[in-house]
């Protein structure tokens, strides 16, 4: 009897060992397979959240893993016979160890973009022109003053919080005392003159500015000989690329007063607005519509407070051969066709042409030289406002009901850039011009492309 039951226990034993020895060469035969490829095996469904936050998941139709739109969720994601997960964030794959075949489910949840807020100081005197300065908690951002925006490249978690500080300078330097503080000054490849106005005169001056989030040029600072507006001196502008092939006025008459390029510039230019269909809005006549959508590059709110409303002269002359000098005091004398006014106040227009004689610097182009003889590599050809195509001007041919004088530029320097006149119906190109408030003051810049004059007010 004792015999049979030590028999048994042996063999209880001998079953013990051997279970234990299996499990040990089941464990040291254990493997971990890597999928370090795009596409996903058949080992593995992929489960993607239908909605943010919405904790229901779908089985993903793509054979790749997915995007950087997804996280992993460690928590749901499983194996049916065990094995064990690791997703590995840097590659956007999965390992997974298993002592034999697996069916895994990896479940994804859609990435919300991170919390930011926003804390502003001085918040009662917010003003988007005054100077700011920004500090972030884990996220790499920075104010960006051109378009007065916040930037942030990274945030280290899903939330960070910024502190954004509007300064008001103690002192400010008004942009039309500096311009005008810079005469006889050498700036880029040209120079600030005083002639009939401290205008930008020369190749290439730093007369680059920052209005409107795009790039315009100083052209100068005037009195109210100029503008209309006693004792002061505005800054007066140009915008750098034309907003396209216009008429001067669809009916071809030169009164500016009544010319559909003024309806257009100080409507739907001026307040951002589609002019497409405004009934002046016309690259040939009143045949050929042109794209009049402001909507996007018109004056926006911030800079339209900035313009200066002032009095344009609209008097004229009856031939381009003339000096700059000249035409200066034509454009403010009373010479125009019969029963045209002599002035209109606004506060978009265009340069005259004497801005155009005088942006070459006398010692380049002689100021005895007419417009008309402006087509040389000596006047057009240093002239920082030459290079827009046949360019309008505000100014009418006084011999006739639709003259307008513009700029001549076709070919190379050589055979164009002349002052000439033509029928206010074509579709010439169009640059804005305006005058900025005296309030107007330098922030930062100077007035280069890359670093053009950033203003506020």
């Amino acid at each position: 009897m004792k015999k049979k039951k030590l028999i048994i226990l042996s063999s209880i034993c001998l079953l013990v060992i051997f279970i234990c020895i299996l499990l040990i060469n089941n464990k040291s035969n254990a493997k971990v397979l890597e999928d370090n490829q795009n596409k996903v095996s058949g080992m593995y469904a992929i489960m993607l959240e239908t909605a943010a936050g919405s904790g229901s998941y779908e089985p993903s139709s793509s054979s790749l893993w997915p995007g950087s739109g997804y996280i992993y969720n460690e928590t749901l994601s499983r194996c049916e016979n065990g094995g064990e997960l690791t997703w590995h964030e840097d590659t956007r794959t999965v390992s997974l160890k298993t002592s034999g075949s697996d069916k895994c489910y990896l479940y994804f949840d859609i990435v919300l973009p991170p919390d930011v807020t926003i804390y502003t100081n001085n918040n009662g005197n917010y003003n988007p022109s005054t100077p700011a300065t920004l500090s972030c908690t884990g996220a790499d951002a920075i104010y960006n003053p051109l378009y007065q925006r916040i930037e942030i490249s990274s945030i280290a978690n899903k939330y960070t919080s910024c502190n954004l500080t509007y300064q008001t300078p103690s002192s400010k330097t008004y942009l039309n005392n500096y311009i005008t503080g810079l005469s006889g000054s050498t700036q880029g490849t040209g120079q600030v003159v005083n002639e009939n106005g401290y205008r930008y005169e020369g190749k290439n001056p730093n007369n680059y500015i920052w209005f409107n989030n795009e790039l315009w040029r100083i052209i100068g600072v005037f009195d109210s000989a100029s503008h209309g507006q006693s004792g002061k001196n505005l800054v007066k502008i140009i915008r750098v690329d034309s907003i396209g092939g216009l008429v001067w006025d669809k009916s071809n008459t030169n009164d500016w007063t009544a010319a559909s390029l003024m309806n257009l510039l100080n409507g739907a230019y001026l307040n951002g607005e589609n002019g497409t269909d405004s009934g002046y809005c016309y690259g040939y006549s009143t045949t050929v519509p042109s794209n009049c959508d402001y909507t996007s590059i018109g004056i926006n709110s911030t800079y339209r407070n900035m313009i200066a409303n002032v009095k344009w002269y609209l008097g004229g002359y009856s031939s381009t051969s003339a000096t700059a000098e000249a035409f200066y005091g034509y454009e403010r004398g009373s010479t125009v066709y019969s029963g045209r006014p002599i002035e209109w106040e606004g506060k978009i227009g265009l340069m005259y042409p004497s801005d155009y004689g005088y942006s070459v610097l006398a010692s380049s182009c002689a100021r005895t030289t007419y417009l008309d003889s402006y087509n040389t590599s000596t006047c057009a050809g240093e002239s920082w406002l030459y290079g827009q195509g046949f360019e309008w001007t505000l100014t009418p041919y006084s011999s006739d009901s639709n003259g307008v004088f513009y700029v001549y530029i076709h070919g190379n320097v050589l055979s164009s850039g002349h002052v000439y006149d033509d029928s206010a119906h074509y579709g010439f190109s169009a640059r804005p011009v305006l005058y900025l408030d005296s309030s107007v003051y330098v922030k930062d810049g100077n007035g280069t492309m890359a670093d053009p004059y950033i203003i506020g007010m």
